[in-house]
């Protein structure tokens, strides 16, 4: 289940940003909302994402945070004609170009996961 090492790696990445904005003085008493960005060749659960994330947040300056997800699309290059954009798939396994039905293709990004960023309330 690498959901849970994606969740892991959330945590820890947040949980280290908090303490350098803390380190400045600011008190953070929550996070209440994570945004991310996630390539469809990822190929996470995003719902078992949020459990497993759920689960090893509890207890943290994370806990009951609302995680926001935006899916990025890989964007196909022929290698034939040069055509760069989406493609449909005519199957789960025939991708063509959609400007000279050539299967020679290479995807640009769609791998991504990224925290785009967090929304936070601050003890006064």
């Amino acid at each position: 289940m690498h959901e849970l090492s994606y969740a892991t790696s959330m945590l820890d990445t947040i949980i280290n940003a908090v303490k350098e904005q803390e380190k400045d003085g600011k008190k953070i008493k929550k996070v209440s909302e994570i945004n991310l960005e996630v390539g469809e060749l990822t190929f996470i659960n995003i719902e078992q994402l949020k459990f497993a994330f759920e689960v090893i947040a509890e207890g943290t300056i994370c806990e009951n945070a609302k995680i926001n997800v935006q899916f990025i699309k890989p964007l196909a290059v022929c290698k034939d004609c040069g055509y760069e954009g989406n493609v449909k798939a005519e199957d789960e396994f025939e991708i063509y170009c959609p400007n000279c039905n050539s299967m020679n293709l290479k995807f640009k990004g769609g791998k991504e996961f990224n925290i785009k960023n967090i929304v936070v309330e601050f003890d006064e």
